[in-house]
């Protein structure tokens, strides 16, 4: 039959190309993995390796539209990483305009991962009596999450649903701690008075 080789050169590039995704995709997610753990510990971070690994992803993906599904969980985690780790040195919430090579769903999915993040870091807060970050974070909790609520494109977000309810319980469960938390700090506060 005719073509053969160049079809099985084709399939052969393109088994390669699908190898090369995968690999840089599993260091993404570690990458991004290892990002939260130096934020969580006060740590700043070079964000330019990741965003090189990104772009190379990206480029690979681009010639077969299938590849464009392997992009969904390492773009997800970059974006909760490098959203998290502004909202705790730079005080803000990254927009979509600041990442270059995410797609447009990967943006709106890994933002609602942030919101775990966010509960993990407001309970810490808690733990050290630090009032003011505990709100601070909670408020940013429930900033990212009144502005995923405006999204009900469920047919063409998949998983949307589900984080979106995942991130409704994890902010019940924080204000139900940030309640607590108030409370036995007013209590604490009135039972010292009498301690002197």
């Amino acid at each position: 039959m005719k073509n053969s080789s160049y079809l099985l050169e084709f399939f052969e590039k393109k088994n390669e190309t699908r190898e090369k995704i995968l690999k840089i995709s599993r260091e993404i997610v570690k990458d991004s993995g290892l990002i939260i753990r130096k934020t969580q510990k006060g740590e700043t971070v070079d964000f330019s390796d990741i965003e090189e690994k990104l772009n190379k992803l990206k480029n690979y993906s681009e010639n077969h539209f299938e590849f464009q599904k392997y992009r969904g969980t390492p773009e997800q985690e970059y974006v909760e990483a490098r959203v998290y780790y502004s909202i705790i040195f730079e005080n803000k919430i990254l927009n979509f305009s600041d990442f270059e090579s995410t797609l447009e769903e990967n943006y709106i999915l890994g933002l609602c991962d942030v919101i775990g993040e966010l509960r993990r870091i407001t309970l810490e807060s808690i733990r050290k009596d630090e009032k003011t970050k505990a709100e601070l974070y909670f408020e940013y909790m429930n900033r990212i999450y009144d502005f995923l609520m405006e999204f009900d494109n469920y047919h063409v977000i998949d998983g949307l649903r589900r984080k979106q309810d995942v991130s409704r319980s994890l902010i019940e469960k924080t204000h139900g701690d940030i309640v607590n938390f108030n409370e036995n700090l007013k209590l604490r506060t009135e039972l010292s008075k009498f301690n002197k």
